[in-house]
């Protein structure tokens, strides 16, 4: 009831860097980096709501602050050498730290006196607000270029890091990576020669990156609470209890290994650009919070998943459909592609299933054989045939345990963009085709449900026959109202009635801009002028989306993290409209 959360941030960041020459062909570098952000938060609610916790019913007010602050150094050699006419070679050697502090500061207040005061001095209890985290990384690195006439080339690099915030058998990885790349526009005069090829490239590399966790996840930790509870007599009573996240000495930085093939190519006096790669990416070690039974006292702990293979694909087609040279009309178009497949090859745990994002019993799971962005809950039950199953009563008899009730995962997407302009004026628009991956929609039921839409084609004034069978295995005749259909099926039926293809297009952006013409800018202190309005999210249709329930699938209800297909009563997505004025003196 009347709440609010508010955010202010501040940000300090520079680079500063010192170069000796040694000679003339290598050079000894210091690169110093610094950068934090301040960033202020409020967050209350006025006492007298009637939902939520009894704090917050009481009416609460926090003040907090976050500070992030990292600090970089590096230090590295490079050299190049012409080792033949042919052959040229470029290394670096070097290494670096990096300081990441995390800070989080300030007071929680409960038990509102006053309605509408918004101070500490106002509520009942004041509990303190503090974290505080700090992680270390030191690398050391080296790349070597190889160059072959300008026409071949091949790069090899290696880093090795070590963490702080792991135990030390686990807090080093070593990560190599190698490409190779060759210019057939170059080597072959033929192709120098052709009026249809003006560049193309062919390339293979293989990569490798990692990434580490942050806090302290390898101990339990201890929480201690100054105010646990207050006796009779006044007193404060201060606990010491563990966290109920369980440590993982065990857990390991994550690996990420691609290897990747790709053409570049431009065509027709560059009016075409191709860009096309295929990749295969395999995750080791993935990082994921694995629920814990409570009776073990603890919640979850964070822990590595074995392996994950990605196949995928990429294409960039550009083609500049109409071009005039200076102020005439110009018309430019840009398609992406891009589809991928995740699949859970390994857990590398004792278990056949990890929830890892959402509920113990709704939510993303990783599952051998399946897409890690497997969605698992509860189903409709089924017999040995496939036929759903409908108790005696008319509904869908409910199978519960971690049931999979459908992948988040698209089918592709597909962006086109495009540019137009004439003389002064340049228009800009971005259109995105997002094909399949299923959501989860609490929204949808509930509009549904309730009855607060009509869904199209049916007449909630008629009773309803749900297919499938009966108890005795025939074909299902009860008839039931639109009352138990709704609430007993859709609305608190199992969760696979909520699931629903996300397929959606939309227009995702769109501007007009105009820039003043010179002449109107000689007696004005600006060299250049320029207007633009856009707008974001203008339309959106969604064609297997339940109609009449206008549900944007651009949604999330599980946070940040690596859950995705889930949205719970989540607010509409929203469409922005912005003006921008650029100007140079």
């Amino acid at each position: 009831k009347n709440a609010q959360t508010s955010q202010l941030t501040n940000r300090v960041f520079g680079n500063a860097a010192l170069t000796y020459a040694m000679n003339d062909n290598i050079n000894l570098m210091y690169q110093f980096g610094f950068d934090t952000y301040s960033e202020n938060n409020v967050n209350y609610s006025n006492k007298g709501g009637k939902t939520g916790s009894v704090a917050n019913q009481s009416g609460q007010y926090s003040t907090w602050n976050n500070t992030n602050t990292i600090n970089n150094h590096k230090v590295s050699v490079a050299g190049n050498y012409d080792l033949t006419d042919d052959l040229d070679l470029n290394f670096t050697v070097g290494m670096e730290t990096r300081s990441d502090v995390y800070d989080r500061s300030g007071v929680a207040s409960t038990g509102q006196q006053v309605f509408g005061v918004l101070r500490h001095f106002n509520f009942g209890v004041q509990d303190e607000i503090q974290v505080s985290q700090r992680r270390n990384i030191m690398g050391a690195y080296a790349q070597a270029d190889l160059g072959y006439k300008q026409t071949a080339f091949l790069t090899l690099a290696s880093r090795t890091d070590w963490v702080s915030n792991l135990t030390q058998e686990n807090r080093s990885i070593t990560y190599p990576s190698a490409s190779i790349s060759f210019l057939p526009s170059k080597a072959f005069e033929f192709i120098q020669e052709s009026e249809f090829v003006n560049f193309l490239k062919v390339r293979a590399g293989y990569g490798t990156s990692a990434s580490f966790p942050t806090g302290y996840p390898v101990a339990t930790t201890l929480s201690l609470d100054t105010q646990a509870f207050n006796t009779d007599e006044g007193v404060d009573i201060v606990t010491n209890t563990t966290s109920r996240n369980l440590g993982n000495p065990n857990l390991k930085p994550e690996r990420l290994d691609e290897l990747e093939f790709g053409l570049e190519g431009s065509f027709l006096d560059n009016r075409v650009t191709v860009d096309f790669s295929v990749y295969k990416r395999i995750t080791n070690d993935l990082r994921v919070n694995r629920p814990l039974d409570p009776s073990t006292g603890y919640d979850n702990t964070l822990t590595n998943v074995g392996e994950i293979q990605n196949d995928g694909m990429e294409l960039d087609l550009g083609i500049d459909l109409i071009r005039n040279e200076g102020n005439g009309f110009n018309w430019s178009t840009n398609f992406n592609y891009s589809s991928s497949e995740a699949i859970v090859t390994d857990l590398g745990l004792d278990t056949d299933i990890v929830v890892f994002a959402g509920f113990s019993n709704r939510g993303n799971a990783a599952i051998v054989g399946e897409s890690l962005g497997t969605m698992i809950g509860t189903a409709i039950d089924r017999d040995d045939n496939g036929n759903l199953k409908v108790n005696g009563s008319g509904s869908y008899v409910v199978k519960n345990g971690n049931n999979i009730i459908g992948d988040a995962n698209p089918d592709f997407l597909l962006n086109m963009s495009n540019q137009i302009s004439y003389k002064n004026f340049n228009l800009g628009f971005l259109f995105n085709w997002t094909q399949g991956g299923d959501m989860y929609s609490q929204t949808v039921q509930t509009l549904l449900g309730r009855g607060v839409v009509n869904q199209a084609g049916i007449d909630r004034a008629n009773s309803f026959i749900l297919p499938g069978v009966n108890p005795a295995g025939e074909t299902n005749t009860t008839q039931i109202n639109n009352s138990t259909y709704y609430f007993s099926n859709v609305l608190y039926g199992p969760d696979e009635m909520g699931v629903y293809d996300a397929t959606v297009f939309r227009l995702q952006e769109l501007s007009l801009g105009y820039s003043l013409p010179s002449n109107m800018l000689e007696k004005t202190p600006f060299g250049s002028l320029s207007v633009t309005f856009s707008a974001n999210n203008l339309w959106f249709h969604t064609p297997n989306m339940p109609e009449n329930t206008n549900f944007d699938p651009n949604v999330a209800g599980l946070g940040v993290g690596n859950g995705r297909g889930f949205e719970y009563l989540n607010g509409p997505s929203s469409r922005r409209y912005g003006l921008s004025v650029k100007a140079s003196f």
